[in-house]
């Protein structure tokens, strides 16, 4: 890429710290339930992004005026005080981060359809004289600033506070859900596996110890809900419930015989009456960007799915773009929930 290239980008510079948001980042459906491996630093990298990210930033893309993603760029400060850096440490910290972030991938394959697509979350990583310039993969904008399906306000400084890669998947996953009468839902084992990073891009553990239900209860957990139990930050918005039966603190297992098959989350969030926080949730949900194919294609199988047996068949590019949804690559609207009635359609498709 040029540097001419680059200068017709939308430039989006962050030179203080004041700049940033004072609590929160935004993280949309699709990106919380995706199936990303991220250490820590990853994860506050990204969030640092995220931090900055505007749908107004990429306007004139939507609207086909510009051909290219916006980009965004931090100053040395900003970096120091996000990652708690000194100028010297800047450079030797963040280079392995950044090589490391500049090439991981949402991945969705389909063996029996001859399928895949791998996206690359962003088109460039770059330190240059004291900053970071970050430029995202324009593929993924919908998931970037597509909130009409749901997000998470993750308060920054309490996912900064957490050390682990692990705590700050979970703090996440639990800042999706965090209205009264709105729930994180039991999550199975594999499911999980996949939304902690766990697994290759053929859907294999990467760790085969994460097989056995007591080391990856243990370590994904156990330990990522003590550390959130003893943050101060952490502690002022967020409870955990001990579980009465099994003497867990902050989640229940669930049986099938002998064997747990799913996790429940026993928390809850300190209500707020922040009203401003109210009013940015319900105005981006409101918010459209151009429609993703593979959405698209989403809604048609959900509706061939429900109508059944009054409708057509589901095709192959169907069932792949309702693999995506399952994966969390693309998010269905919150009024078409995969539920149980769905389920028990799917199966009497296939029967």
């Amino acid at each position: 890429m040029t540097d001419n290239t680059r200068d017709l980008r939308f430039q989006v510079t962050t030179a203080n710290p004041s700049e940033l948001p004072k609590t929160f980042f935004r993280k949309s459906h699709e990106l919380v339930f995706s199936q990303l491996s991220l250490t820590a630093r990853e994860h506050d990298m990204m969030a640092l992004f995220l931090s900055r990210l505007n749908r107004e930033h990429w306007l004139d893309f939507i609207e086909k005026r510009d051909i290219y993603a916006p980009q965004y760029t931090f100053s040395g400060d900003v970096l120091k005080e996000w990652f708690g850096l000194s100028s010297k440490q800047l450079y030797p910290t963040l280079r392995p981060v950044a090589e490391r972030l500049s090439s991981r991938k949402i991945g969705l394959s389909n063996d029996q359809c001859e399928e895949f697509d791998f996206i690359p979350l962003f088109a460039r990583v770059k330190y240059h004289k004291g900053s970071l310039t970050i430029v995202p993969n324009s593929e993924l904008i919908h998931a970037y600033v597509d909130y009409s399906a749901g997000h998470a306000q993750i308060n920054h400084h309490s996912f900064r506070s957490l050390k682990s890669e692990h705590s700050k998947r979970l703090y996440t996953l639990l800042s999706r859900f965090k209205d009264s009468n709105t729930k994180l839902h039991q999550q199975s084992i594999e499911s999980l596996h996949g939304l902690y990073g766990l697994l290759d891009e053929k859907g294999k553990l990467l760790k085969k110890s994460y097989g056995q239900n007591k080391v990856f209860i243990e370590r994904c957990i156990k330990k990522p809900i003590e550390e959130m139990a003893n943050s101060t930050d952490v502690l002022k918005e967020l409870r955990f419930v001990v579980d009465e039966e099994t003497g867990n603190l902050g989640f229940k297992p669930i049986y099938h015989g002998k064997k747990i098959i799913a996790i429940e989350f026993l928390y809850q969030w300190v209500s707020s009456n922040n009203q401003a926080e109210k009013q940015a949730r319900e105005a981006l949900g409101e918010e459209t960007v151009p429609d993703n194919p593979m959405l698209v294609l989403a809604r048609e199988a959900y509706q061939i799915v429900m109508a059944y047996p009054l409708e057509g068949e589901l095709t192959d590019k169907h069932k792949l773009a309702l693999q995506a949804v399952s994966m969390g690559i693309v998010a269905l609207p919150e009024n078409m929930p995969m539920d149980d009635t769905f389920n028990r359609k799917m199966l009497q498709m296939s029967a």
